[in-house]
């Protein structure tokens, strides 16, 4: 009887195990398929590697001419294709996840808007873990439909909620400093404001002392609470100080990198920007 009793009590030890076993492996092997998805490029899971290196980049709207540069010149690395923010159908946040990088710059085209859909997309591509460079005032702007730009309301804010680093205050005339001809001509240089992040390595001041400032144009914008101010403009001809990169991270590792100029300027900053967005 004492034996019975001790044999019925390891055959419930032993089915614990084995369920313990079976539970166990159904995790191994559900990590390995998502592992398998992220490598393939099927899923993205932040901080996972990729089997494939290339970086897939979009730009909507257009880029400048250093832009095209730098990023031609790192074809080793990446490839790029261009959109119109209004091209896109109801399922934005899904064609987007294909890309590693979306670069929104309107700086270089007429129409600074962005539509309802377009903006709520990009807003869940960056809660996936998306990574989004803007790029001056470019997404003021928002599109109700047919031709209609909605003028009631301008700034980030209304288009993609908290995810901007910066936002567009209003000015000493109480007009936003973001609308299109509130831009600041200005000659000066990109200043290192915080030294250990990755987009500024190696750089203090660009272009360095002795060589030609660069001529910008520059919004009078403001950063936000909760984003990292990477650098700054200093004007040659005045005191005045203007955010010149900040940058904006999301709970989930969903990034946004703001450049008040044109990026192409600092072709060396913009390769580093790509490279610690990848």
């Amino acid at each position: 009887m004492i034996f019975l009793k001790v044999k019925i009590m390891d055959d419930k030890k032993m089915a614990k195990i084995v369920i313990a076993a079976v539970v166990v492996g159904l995790l191994i092997g559900a990590l390995f398929i998502a592992m398998s998805l992220n490598f393939f490029g099927v899923i993205n899971i932040e901080g996972l590697p990729k089997g494939n290196s290339t970086t897939h980049v979009l730009i909507i709207g257009s880029p400048t001419l250093g832009e095209k540069v730098v990023l031609d010149n790192m074809s080793y690395a990446l490839t790029y294709s261009e959109r119109a923010a209004n091209s896109f159908g109801a399922n934005v946040s899904e064609e987007l996840m294909n890309y590693d990088i979306v670069i929104l710059d309107q700086s270089n085209v007429a129409d600074k808007s962005v539509t309802a859909s377009f903006s709520q997309g990009v807003v869940d591509y960056v809660s996936k873990g998306g990574k989004l460079v803007v790029v001056k005032n470019s997404g003021v702007y928002l599109d109700l439909g047919l031709g209609n730009i909605s003028d009631d309301v301008l700034g980030w804010g209304a288009s993609f909620g908290s995810i901007m680093p910066v936002e567009c205050i209003l000015g000493a005339d109480t007009e936003p400093v973001c609308a299109e001809g509130k831009q600041v001509s200005i000659v000066g240089r990109v200043m290192q404001q915080d030294f250990d992040h990755p987009i500024m390595a190696g750089i203090q001041i660009s272009p360095p002392e002795g060589q030609v400032p660069l001529e910008l144009s520059t919004f009078r914008v403001q950063v936000v609470g909760g984003a990292k101010s990477i650098a700054y403009i200093k004007a040659e001809n005045t005191t005045t100080l203007y955010p010149a990169i900040a940058e904006k991270k999301s709970l989930i590792g969903g990034t946004v990198v703001y450049f008040n100029y044109d990026p192409g300027l600092t072709p060396t900053i913009l390769k580093n920007t790509l490279v610690y967005l990848k």
